[in-house]
């Protein structure tokens, strides 16, 4: 639950496939001239497919670069919930995965790698155990206790002890419904880890799903997915389900009054107090032992100080308990503990296999990144994307050196900013230093039972998590998002790149213009860079600790440079719905810093190559076939089209309340309005929409 307190992501806006991209999974090769004059056409031609010419790019420059987009890529169309790049970009990581899973002893599998198939085998093999699933959801139950809506007027409100066993399952399982303690890395000193006493993992992830009315489809969804568990998994009546799932639902939204609001301007030494054990304990004594707690979640006593996260959950945690019939609370445990184990099987197969895909990446997301790295890398995806690096670290370090522009930070705070720079590292989420052998060694896992498999890997996580609080190793990251995603971690001050992206044609390859790489890798780069100095960001050092290392006049700047994002970002309105005025600006921030550095590199890295031919020509390369755009023009309508979506109606909803992003168009909006020299390329007048007066600024 604490992940993504210490990572930035880049967004999950999904979007429809690219149309230069190859379709079986294998790379096309490039060093025939035909192939290059061949691919950079289908690259000319899905750009400007995309593109709505008529529209004028000095008032709507999203609906200038992608104004036909949603058209082709029309989302109920393809029946998908989301179109967009990313969404291209994981449907070409997923169609090579799914071919290594179904692959036969295939010769590059390891032992490790037969187990991970395993596991998805025994998903596709769900139907299977059908007759006995109800069985063994009821075994998991009865390690526990009882369950009263199973139980009826026979179960026992004296003999359930809520606290008792959520400790007991964090223990055995490394599920804690409601409220427990976990470890992680100390953010304050990375080399070490500490328990954090903090709230359980919301079925609906942000507060924003559970309160706000435009969000209650969600909820709704919600109600219906936990009736069909009870009805399909635990044999319940459809009357009964449906109370028992009502009541659920409306346990979690009281229980979600307590989170943390993502639009709020609360970073992670905000949320989290070091106490002793005992100064926690007094806090909430009598109606949350905070001893026992920790006790049987670790299986020990021996410990002093321990964090607590958002004390405001707990708070409101002791008034929702004291009001919540026991009853109810305990259905809501142990529906938390089966949920975890149930899986449905699709009557589509090919979605079955998506479906199975998806579950395996939730618990071997790292095992499969490495599997498609050891055969799908190839070095020139490497090297393109730590050349990207290099460049853009380069050009920022020259930036905080001797830019005026960044004169509102003081000297001395500079400089610590540029160690930080220097020290802060870009690496490929390969995994090739991680011992899968060790990792998997207690692992039995079998083809023919999911329930069995899912048990078991849940019992060795949660052990293996227990033993990290001695060790200085780092809990690993179970997100699968970071598969796919970009990030940034402030706890080792290193952003972290998807194997995703090593995937030439979706977004990038080195027979496009340098302007179409600059516009989207190297901003989507930029932009995690710059969520090393944004809100959260600065306030973690050169080693990846938590360190206000800002001065005060600095500091100020900084947060008057916010209030300009703030105020601009607050007055947009999307699908009908005005944006809230948010304190939090990160991801506007990165947005904005991002898309500048990579400009800036892009100009650095054309000089350069003007230089070498003595300025005789310009770069042909530069431009494409049939499109009329300079290179500084295509820059910028790379990263417009990065950016183009087609959502439906429910996920642009979702987009405005929780997610930390602005919509995408408003991305592009937003931040293209804000640099002059976009103004300069497409001949923007002073005062338009796409050139205001005022413009927000910080990187």
């Amino acid at each position: 639950m604490l992940l993504f307190f210490y990572i930035c992501l880049i967004g999950l806006v999904l979007s429809a496939l690219s149309w230069a991209a190859p379709t079986d999974g294998d790379s096309l090769n490039q060093d025939t001239p035909y192939i290059k004059k061949l691919l950079r056409h289908a690259k000319a031609a899905e750009i400007e497919s995309f593109m709505n010419e008529k529209a004028d790019p000095c008032n709507d420059f999203y609906s200038f670069a992608c104004g036909n987009y949603s058209r082709l890529n029309s989302a109920s169309n393809l029946k998908v919930s989301a179109t967009g790049p990313f969404y291209s970009l994981m449907e070409g990581l997923d169609r090579k995965i799914l071919k290594m899973l179904k692959t036969v002893n295939d010769t590059h599998d390891t032992p490790e790698d037969i187990k991970v198939k395993h596991f998805y085998e025994s998903c596709l093999r769900i139907k299977e155990i059908n007759s006995t699933y109800t069985q063994k959801l009821k075994q998991l139950i009865a390690e526990f206790g009882t369950m009263p809506v199973l139980e009826g007027s026979s179960w026992q409100e004296n003999d359930f002890d809520w606290l008792g066993t959520t400790a007991r399952m964090s223990f055995r399982y490394g599920i804690s419904p409601i409220f427990g303690a976990e470890v992680d890395t100390d953010f304050a000193s990375n080399k070490k880890n500490m328990i954090y006493v903090a709230e359980q993992n919301f079925l609906l992830k942000e507060k924003s799903l559970y309160v706000e009315n435009a969000t209650a489809i969600y909820r709704d969804r919600l109600r219906v997915n936990i009736q069909f568990i009870l009805e399909r998994f635990l044999g319940l009546k459809m009357e009964l389900a449906n109370q028992t799932a009502r009541e659920l639902v409306d346990f979690e939204v009281d229980l979600a009054r307590g989170m943390v609001d993502n639009k709020e301007d609360l970073d992670f030494g905000d949320l989290a107090e070091r106490l002793t054990v005992s100064e926690l304990h007094e806090r909430y004594k009598p109606h949350l032992d905070i001893r026992r707690l920790i006790f049987e979640s670790m299986g020990e006593r021996d410990f002093h100080t321990i964090y607590e996260y958002n004390k405001r959950y707990q708070q409101n945690l002791v008034e929702v308990i004291k009001r919540t019939p026991k009853r109810t609370i305990a259905n809501y445990m142990f529906f938390r503990l089966v949920r975890e184990f149930v899986e449905t099987p699709a009557d589509n197969p090919e979605k079955q296999k998506q479906d199975c895909l998806d579950i395996t990446r939730k618990y071997f997301s790292r095992n499969l990144d490495n599997m498609f790295y050891r055969r799908y890398n190839n070095d020139k995806s490497s090297r393109e994307i730590e050349n990207m690096w290099r460049q853009l670290k380069a050009t920022f370090n020259e930036t905080l050196h001797s830019s005026p522009a960044l004169n509102w930070i003081e000297r001395p705070t500079r400089n610590l900013a540029i160690a930080k720079l220097q020290a802060m590292n870009l690496e490929v989420n390969n995994y090739v230093e991680v011992n899968f052998t060790e990792e998997l060694a207690d692992l039995n896992l079998q083809s023919a039972d999911y329930v069995e498999n899912v048990r078991q890997v849940k019992l060795v996580n949660a052990r293996r998590m227990l033993e990290l609080l001695h060790k200085a190793d780092k809990p690993p990251e179970q997100d699968e998002q970071l598969s796919f995603t970009p990030a940034y971690t402030f706890t080792e001050n290193t952003i972290r790149m998807p194997v995703a992206f090593l995937q030439p044609f979706y977004i990038w390859a080195d027979v496009y213009p340098k302007a179409v790489m600059f516009g989207t890798l190297a901003s989507l780069i930029g932009h995690e860079l710059i969520h090393g100095f944004d809100d959260s960001g600065r306030k973690f050092d050169a080693n990846g600790n938590s360190n206000d290392w800002w001065d005060e006049e600095s500091s100020s700047n900084f947060l008057k440079g916010r209030e300009c994002f703030t105020k601009q970002y607050g007055k947009y309105v999307y699908d009908g719905i005005q944006l809230k005025e948010s304190t939090s600006q990160a991801e506007n921030i990165a947005d904005n810093g991002g898309m500048r550095l990579a400009y800036t590199a892009y100009r650095k890295w054309y000089e350069s190559q003007l230089a070498l031919s003595n300025g005789s020509q310009d770069l042909a390369n530069e431009s494409l076939p049939n499109l009329q755009y300079t290179g500084n023009q295509l820059f910028f309508i790379s990263f417009a089209q990065f950016l183009c979506n087609d959502l439906l109606p429910e996920l642009k909803v979702q987009q405005v309340f929780a997610d930390t992003h602005v919509p995408d168009d408003l991305r592009v909006i937003g931040t293209l309005s804000n640099f002059d020299e976009f103004s300069k390329e497409f001949n923007c007048r002073a005062g338009s929409q796409m050139n205001p007066s005022k413009k927000c600024i910080l990187y």
